[in-house]
Formats: structure tokens, C-alpha cells, sequence
């Protein structure tokens, strides 16, 4: 994963805070720690954090002090904190001056890693719904989903259609097709838009964890529950609410959800008193719910209560003719993120991206040009900055550039690249074909084909 979480963890208790930072480093984040507020304030001062996980028990500089900075000088920065039973009132304190979430010690690993999801993933959607909320408000047509295809002109006019209308709604697709930002497209076009929009990826969290994330709990219901917890229900009251990866949550929990969905009413763990949400409910998932339903792994009568409205994402290889559009789109993200503004793609790429597969879709794709974005040292992406398997997997198929049913929006995408190399080196065709890493005889070829004099 390149775009990679920048964390800080803070804690006076070194055998606490290095295990921590061990942990978090296999999985993938960027880890710096503090030994103390003091320090942990100076490494603000210099860095920017996603996310910060502190102690509260610390002197002279407490957790508090630390939580008050990061709220004052990057209020985007979410914090979690780290909490002893001894210090209850310390943690509603910091729960009502914008901390995230709040963790008791001692905390299984599996608790803290899904805290943490949580916080970023709550960042991500922040972010997302407020750049589609500022084009909508530009005037600027408010579906941020790039395709010109008509599977993807399909998928949007749907959208349309249904977003305005309050009702559960069952996104269906592959992994990677993009079934998250289209739940985001539809709560932004929605009637609740001025609500709160709230996920959870039932996938990661762990099975004990998930009634509690969902319908909240008492204090002391169980062990670590130090305070009382609202849960996601309760947080999206009035907005949406999609439950990602809803094919993985278990029967008994399936019975409760769909209790919640026809009542709608949540009940915390641990008490006796039902509480009414009114939330829009959206599900998403890659699984073949009705084949889980005939194996009796997902209970019928919640999903007909699910799929009141149904969207399918296609794969990204059954609309290919968008390939050249969505790379571009993820090229042009990717040049300000890693500072390379002139970058652009080889013709030999432009052949590779659209004869690979996908099995990650979308999403893949993003990730494969941000790859070879970081791998390139010159100008141009080519061949052999792609990732190996997609090299693996072309290297087999005869070159597109061949072929005579190349489609019309892979040849206008290899056209304007030509035009930019030729307007780089001032009509300099020898300095095109180095760059291009093509013969004179295939440019002058491909000159012709596309009229470019």
C-alpha cells in the first residue's frame, strides 16, 4: 500500500509504546514514537501526523495537553487515547475535547489495529465527502465516478435515480470496483446530505467487537467498557449508514441487524432500554448473497430487507474503452501527491494497462500508476516500472499496438501523448523516438495513422 499512514505514538511506559510500535509497523504504517508529551508536542511541531495514539497518565505534559496541541495546530490529525480504569474521568474529558475514539489498557491487538482502520477510514470519508460536496457546490455535477462507457453511464444514471429516494440500497461487485464511493455518491445526492455518513467494513472487526461497534454498549457491560458508547446506529441517526462487507457478519448478529432495520430500534450491550434511529441503511459486499442464502450461511428474510434497491458495479474489464480515462485521472492525482509534475505515460504502457486483467479492478489500477510513478527516474512511466505481474501477464499476449481493433479511446490516448512528446522536443523526432523508446519507421508510422503532420 503507497499511500501509507504517518502514526505517533505516545507513551512514558517504553515497553507499552515499542510493542505498539512494532505492531504497527507490520502492519504497514508508518511509526514514530514519543517517551513523553514534551517530546511528542516538539515532533508535532516539525511533522504532520495522521493519527496520534497517547497516553493519558503522563507528567509533566499529560495526554490532555497533548490531545489540546494536536487540536490547535492540526485539527485534522485524529487522536486515539489510551486509558487505565483509574483515569475514567480523564478520558470523557478527552472524548468531549474531539478525541476520536479512547482504548482501555491492557487492550488485545486485534482491538487497537481496529481502532485505528477506524480512525483512518473516518478521515478518508471526511475528506472524500467534503472535495464531493465542494464540486456540487461549485456547480460542478456531484458524481465523482470517471467513466464514459455504458456500463458506467448506467451505474450513475441509477444513482440518480435512487439517491433521493429513502430507501436501503444493496451495492453488489467485485473488490476494487468502487461500491464505497458509490455509497458516498449517493448519501452526498441524498436527502440526508446535511447529515452524518457513517461506514463500517464488518470484515475487520473482530466478531466479539461488532455488536458493540454497531449497536454501542453500557458501562461496564464487559470488560473495558470504562464508559458508555454510542454505537454507529446512534452516530448516523438521521443520515446514512453503510455496512460494508456485510456477507461476513455472523447469523446471530444478522438476526439483530435485521430486528434493528424493521423496528428501527438498537438496543446497547448491556442494556434493557431500546433507543429509535432513523438511518438510511446501505449494504455492499462481493459475495453472492442469494447463493449464501440458498447454503443458509445469510438469513433470506435480511436480504430481501437489504436489496430494496439494488446497484451492481461492473468488473473494470468489461468497460476497458475507460481504462485510458481513468489512468489519466489517477496520473494526474498521483504527479502532485509524489511531486513529479511532468511525468506521462510510455506508448508501450498505455498497450499494457489496457490489456491486463484486473482482478483488484479499479482500484488496482490506482495503485499500479502510483507505483510506477514512485519506481520511474525519467519523464516518461515505462514498461519496466509497471509491477512484475502485470509484465508477467502481457508478455504472453501479442502487442496491442498491433492490432487492428484497437479501440478509439486507447488511439486518441497514444495520439496526445505523441503530440506532447513531438511539442517537448520542438518537432526534434529523434529525441521523440528516445523518449518513446519506439523505432523512426513505427513514429512515422503512427504519424500517419493519426494524421499528426
Amino acid at each position: 500500500m503507497l499511500d501509507l499512514q504517518n502514526i505517533l505514538v505516545v507513551d512514558d511506559q517504553d515497553g507499552m509504546r515499542k510493542s505498539l510500535a512494532i505492531l504497527l509497523k507490520k502492519e504497514g504504517f508508518n511509526v514514530d514514537e514519543a517517551e513523553s508529551g514534551e517530546y511528542a508536542i516538539e515532533r508535532l511541531k516539525h511533522k504532520r501526523f495522521d493519527l496520534i495514539i497517547t497516553d493519558l497518565k503522563m507528567s509533566p505534559i499529560t495526554g490532555i495537553d497533548v490531545l489540546k496541541y494536536v487540536k490547535e495546530k492540526s485539527p485534522q490529525s485524529e487522536v486515539i487515547i489510551m486509558t487505565a480504569f483509574s483515569t475514567v474521568d480523564s478520558a470523557v474529558t478527552a472524548m468531549k475535547m474531539g478525541a476520536f475514539d479512547y482504548i482501555s489498557k491492557p487492550f488485545k491487538n486485534e482491538e487497537i489495529l481496529h481502532r485505528i482502520r477506524k480512525s483512518i477510514e473516518h478521515s478518508k470519508t471526511v475528506s472524500e465527502l467534503n472535495e464531493i460536496q465542494k464540486k456540487s457546490e461549485s456547480g460542478k455535477k456531484s458524481f465523482p465516478i470517471i467513466g464514459n462507457s455504458k456500463a458506467i453511464k448506467e451505474v450513475v444514471s441509477l444513482i440518480e435515480k435512487i439517491s433521493k429516494i429513502d430507501l436501503p440500497v444493496l451495492i453488489t461487485g467485485e473488490t476494487g470496483t468502487g461500491k464505497n464511493l458509490v455509497a458516498k455518491t449517493i448519501h452526498i445526492n441524498s436527502l440526508r446530505v446535511d447529515k452524518s455518513y457513517v461506514s463500517l467494513n464488518c470484515a475487520s472487526v473482530p466478531e466479539y467487537l461488532l455488536e458493540s461497534e454497531l449497536f454501542g454498549h453500557t458501562k461496564g457491560a464487559f470488560t473495558g467498557a470504562i464508559l458508555d458508547r454510542k454505537g454507529l446506529f446512534e452516530e448516523a441517526d438521521s443520515g446514512s449508514f453503510l455496512l460494508d462487507e456485510i456477507g461476513n457478519i455472523s447469523k446471530p448478529l444478522q438476526a439483530k441487524l435485521l430486528g434493528a432495520l424493521q423496528d428501527q430500534t438498537i438496543r446497547r450491550v448491556g442494556s434493557n432500554k431500546d433507543k429509535s434511529v432513523d438511518v438510511r441503511i446501505m449494504a455492499a459486499t462481493n459475495r453472492d448473497l442469494e447463493q449464501a442464502v440458498v447454503e443458509g450461511e445469510f438469513r433470506e428474510d435480511l436480504y430481501y430487507r437489504l436489496k430494496v434497491l439494488h446497484i451492481h458495479i461492473p468488473p473494470l474489464r468489461e468497460y476497458r474503452e475507460d481504462i485510458p480515462l481513468l489512468a489519466d485521472y489517477f496520473l494526474d492525482i498521483c504527479r502532485g501527491r509524489f511531486k513529479k509534475p511532468d511525468i506521462r505515460f510510455s506508448p508501450e504502457v498505455i498497450d499494457a494497462l489496457y490489456k491486463y486483467y484486473y482482478p483488484g479492478n479499479v482500484r488496482e489500477l490506482h495503485n499500479i500508476i502510483c507505483h510506477a510513478i514512485v519506481i520511474s527516474s525519467g519523464p516518461m512511466i515505462t514498461i519496466e516500472d509497471l509491477p512484475s505481474n502485470i509484465t508477467q501477464q502481457i508478455s504472453e499476449i501479442a502487442p496491442l499496438s498491433n492490432s487492428t481493433t484497437k479501440p478509439q479511446a486507447l488511439e486518441e490516448w497514444e495520439k496526445e501523448i505523441i503530440l506532447q512528446s513531438i511539442k517537448k522536443h520542438s518537432r526534434n523526432l529523434a529525441m521523440v523516438c528516445r523518449e518513446l523508446k519506439i523505432g523512426r519507421t513505427t513514429l512515422w508510422r503512427k504519424m500517419k495513422k493519426y494524421n499528426i503532420r
